[in-house]
């Protein structure tokens, strides 16, 4: 009767996690340890690809852009996608220890996470006095541009080359994975190599330049709150035992199976960043209230 119980839980929050509807089986992934971190040079601006858009799949052309920065915040465009698009990140602060928060990682599969960056934008141009004279926190709102242009849901979720961006980082990095317990509703691979794409490219060079020290990377939906390293590495437990604290996401985060390679919060976590994935409860909702206790308690957690 326990199994019983435990089979049908775990299926009903793989169903939220995909906003299928509840008791399918279908599986999903947040998005992992490699010691050799890969150095890569910054990216220059591709030309925007002229290839028609898969059959079938939509170009959504209606997307939140980031608003003109108030005083003491700063627009940077730190790279550019695949189809040439700016990936850009949000400055709050000037204080010398850096932080981010990344979100749309895997684009229109996860819009929500990208919404929920603007709102936290919004609120901090609205209150800037909310980040500590230390810190320095960056916001990029959409690493996967491409992928939030060409579809909404799982058609949204690669890259424009395929390349599932969580995927990508030179952290026990694999071309290909299982999917058993992890995310399956359509093809997606690591890349031809650790760091391959411009998007991760990007990210990269931007965090080894800002020296950024802890960072929250945003998925949807419903597994919980993952602390960066396999095993995680003791900052990012603390760090996600911190936000955990103030927020109603599970922690320890459910465990569907799914082995995880080439993930960002892995890479940042092997090289000495505290990092953790925070997944939405759902793919339809922000949690902005939730997200800014978490953001509170993001800005005052110490190593």
């Amino acid at each position: 009767m326990a199994s019983h119980l435990r089979s049908t839980l775990l299926a009903f929050v793989l169903g939220l996690s995909l906003g299928l509807p509840t008791g399918s089986a279908a599986a999903y992934e947040p998005e992992t340890a490699d010691p050799h971190p890969v150095r890569v040079e910054p990216p220059a601006p591709p030309a925007a690809s002229a290839e028609a858009l898969p059959a079938g799949e939509e170009l959504r052309t209606e997307q939140g852009e980031v608003q003109p920065p108030t005083s003491g915040s700063g627009t940077l465009v730190i790279g550019y996608s695949v189809e040439g698009r700016p990936i850009e990140v949000v400055r709050f602060g000037e204080g010398s220890h850096s932080r981010l928060i990344v979100a749309g990682i895997h684009g229109g599969s996860e819009a929500n996470t990208t919404a929920l960056a603007h709102e936290l934008i919004a609120y901090l141009q609205a209150h800037p006095d909310s980040v500590p004279e230390r810190l320095t926190l960056y916001i990029l709102p959409e690493l996967n541009p491409d992928g939030a242009a060409r579809a909404s849901g799982p058609q949204g979720r690669a890259n424009a080359r395929g390349v599932d961006l969580n995927r990508n980082w030179p952290a026990a990095w694999q071309p290909a994975w299982s999917r058993s317990g992890c995310w399956n509703l359509g093809p997606t691979t690591g890349g031809e190599r650790p760091a391959s794409e411009p998007e991760t490219m990007s990210l990269i060079q931007f965090v080894s330049a800002t020296g950024v020290e802890a960072l929250i990377n945003y998925h949807s939906a419903a597994l919980g709150i993952f602390a960066g390293g396999q095993p995680p590495e003791a900052s990012s437990l603390h760090l996600a035992e911190t936000l955990a604290a103030v927020s109603t996401y599970p922690f320890p985060p459910i465990d569907t199976g799914c082995v995880f390679t080439g993930q960002l919060i892995d890479w940042a976590a092997n090289n000495g960043i505290a990092a953790v994935d925070i997944e939405l409860h759902n793919h339809r909702d922000t949690d902005l209230e939730e997200n800014l206790a978490i953001l509170s308690a993001f800005l005052a957690w110490k190593p």
